[in-house]
């Protein structure tokens, strides 16, 4: 059988898992060393001559396809209509063009005298290897390594007569491709794009954000001192401006009598608010003295009687899977001994509830800054840049995008910039 896109697919996997390749078997190995060296020929990309270059491959025919996926349970003559109409699907699915493009790439170094150490990639999938410290097994493909060296020899030739970028790299489909659009054109490109965007964001609210945090608008005072009331008041004021609270009164604290009676016996002081929907690991907040701003100081610090390690998250007053997508508020001081609040949360997810607690914050007096507020603005604004990239690399929060079908994903790929690297003969008098 002819070699295929359906044979690489199958040995990706195979290999790679938990970042161990296989040992390249007797037959493989001097493939890879062979690889090496006609890559070699070009300039590195990275540490220890890394070289990535593209190679394309011919799909499977259907038959091939349904007798690898389908074949085992129901032989491809024993098949109805409808099973293969199932099948057919699948296969416009995963090999919608006759070619299918990869990624390959070597990495080489000397372990130590008398020891090569080479890697062996495809689609930046660690696949097989020669003197690694583990790995998982021997395995030969040497049809894999013969498909790659094939298609490095036609790569590095078109490299060294100057016209790689345009048989080659400009012949990659968009769907394989990287690049990166700005926002306004992919707006315009796909407007659906931007009626989703802004389903999650309220305009007044990004009429006074622009207002408070890019214009020139004056900034609250400072404040003279920072106590712990002073930062759960902040907090409190955050989650209440977007709505947070849990029934649960609180997971971490219990206020006293004393305490609930000064904000006029209210089911939940600031407080509780924030041990009930912060992340909770607050290196001993919770003792520090309310109105003592000296104590506080030392606190934060990491000294005194009141600090304990226990996780050091006391400022993710909103947390996620990941910090990334969380909310931070900060007591920050000046140098001149003034203090003010400066909120994280600029990730798309999390940027149109920051963008009310920033403002809602502000409206209530306390100094603060956003963190890359001009970062959320210019995303507002439409005039950042988002991330095109193959589906399978795709993000699911929103900060890049694969082409959409048809005519929607060749309107957004005649806007974008595609990326690739850049490739150059080592010895350009060859």
């Amino acid at each position: 059988m002819q070699f295929n896109a359906m044979r690489i697919d199958h040995l990706k996997n195979l290999a790679g898992h938990d970042w161990e390749a296989f040992a390249a078997g007797e037959k493989t190995a001097p493939l890879i060393i062979q690889l090496a060296e006609i890559l070699d020929k070009l300039v590195p990309q990275g540490d220890d001559d890394l070289h990535v270059i593209w190679a394309k491959c011919r799909r499977p025919t259907f038959r091939q396809f349904y007798d690898g996926e389908y074949g085992a349970a129901i032989p491809y003559h024993e098949a109805k209509t409808n099973v293969l109409e199932v099948a057919g699907k699948d296969y416009e699915d995963c090999y919608p063009y006759p070619k299918v493009w990869y990624q390959i790439g070597v990495k080489h170094f000397t372990r130590k005298p008398g020891e090569e150490f080479y890697a062996f990639f495809v689609d930046h999938q660690y696949m097989f290897s020669i003197n690694d410290l583990q790995d998982a097994g021997a395995y030969e493909a040497e049809d894999l390594l013969d498909w790659a060296i094939s298609e490095a020899k036609t790569f590095v030739e078109e490299v060294r007569k100057g016209t790689c970028e345009a048989n080659i790299l400009e012949r990659i489909p968009y769907c394989y491709r990287n690049g990166e659009i700005k926002r306004n054109d992919l707006w315009e490109a796909y407007p659906q794009f931007k009626k989703d965007f802004f389903k999650n964001y309220k305009k007044r609210e990004i009429k006074k954000f622009i207002r408070y945090f890019k214009t020139d608008q004056k900034p609250n005072a400072l404040l003279p001192n920072m106590t712990a009331r002073v930062f759960y008041e902040a907090c409190a004021v955050v989650y209440k401006s977007i709505k947070r609270q849990r029934e649960t009164v609180s997971y971490y604290y219990t206020e006293s009598d004393v305490e609930r009676e000064r904000y006029n016996g209210a089911e939940q002081t600031p407080k509780e608010m924030y041990y009930s929907l912060a992340d909770g690991r607050d290196n001993g907040l919770k003792n520090v003295p309310m109105d003592d701003p000296a104590a506080f100081e030392e606190w934060k610090a990491n000294k005194g009687p009141y600090y304990e390690f226990n996780g050091s998250h006391p400022w993710e007053i909103i947390p996620s899977f990941s910090i990334s997508f969380s909310m931070h508020l900060y007591p920050q001081k000046k140098a001149d001994g003034g203090w003010y609040f400066a909120i994280s949360g600029e990730s798309e997810p999390r940027s149109p509830e920051t963008i009310i607690a920033a403002n809602a914050l502000y409206e209530a007096g306390y100094p603060v800054e956003v963190i890359k507020a001009d970062k959320i603005i210019d995303r507002l604004e439409g005039s950042d840049h988002i991330d095109v990239v193959p589906l399978q690399q795709a993000v699911f929060i929103g900060e890049s995008i694969h082409l959409k079908e048809k005519d929607i994903g060749v309107a957004i790929a005649k806007k974008t910039v595609w990326k690739f690297d850049r490739y150059e003969l080592k010895d350009k008098s060859i």
